[in-house]
């Protein structure tokens, strides 16, 4: 009987485990391993999408697919603005979690790797690669995701780094800050102000 009871709560323990592994997968508020994963996972997986944009490509291929990264990365940028403004201040379940980024913005709370992966697989490669292939696809993702990549190192920066003199960190540093206490909704964008002046959100003080 003590035998049974002894691997009852073994077992008990290792489902707990689990779960606390899984919900760390998937978290908003995230562990230090989980929370530095994407700067592991997405430059790998942009060096990949690189090698498969540009192989064994003629000048045409190449041009597209050079193209095909640039657009990306800009649209990611807007997607950024609008995903910022949109959803992470207006949708309820997703300004939840923002404001707990606002209220406490040192704290490790982003979008779990496996998420964003699952969103960028689902409404960027797949649907391009079904219509075009597998390369113009890698060259689009890998555009975006260097935009996501970038926009993640750049907001870890102003919370948590200084500008080490460079006058461009300083500028994103002070605007974020706005954005975090300033009165009003502005500046949005993380990585750029085009989008907060072309949509007349920007608060430059």
């Amino acid at each position: 009987m003590e035998f049974l009871e002894f691997q009852f709560r073994r077992l008990r323990r290792q489902i707990a485990t689990g779960r606390a592994a899984a919900w760390g997968l998937v978290s908003p508020d995230m562990s230090p391993r989980m929370f530095f994963l994407d700067f592991v996972v997405y430059p790998s997986i942009i060096i990949a999408c690189l090698f498969i944009a540009f192989d064994n490509s003629g000048y045409e291929q190449w041009l597209k697919s050079l193209t095909l990264v640039v657009s990306g990365y800009w649209f990611w940028t807007l997607a950024e603005y609008i995903v910022h403004r949109f959803v992470l201040h207006r949708v309820p379940l997703f300004s939840t979690l923002h404001k707990a980024h606002h209220a406490a913005p040192r704290e490790l709370i982003g979008t779990p790797t496996v998420f964003s992966l699952a969103v960028f697989y689902c409404f960027a490669f797949w649907p391009i690669a079904e219509y075009d292939g597998v390369q113009p696809a890698a060259s689009w993702l890998a555009g975006l995701l260097a935009g996501y990549f970038w926009y993640v190192a750049v907001h870890y920066a102003v919370h948590h780094f200084g500008s080490g003199g460079y006058s461009f960190i300083k500028r994103l540093k002070r605007q974020h800050a706005v954005h975090h206490h300033g009165e009003g909704e502005c500046n949005f964008g993380v990585t750029t102000t085009l989008w907060d002046r072309l949509f007349g959100t920007l608060n430059a003080r």
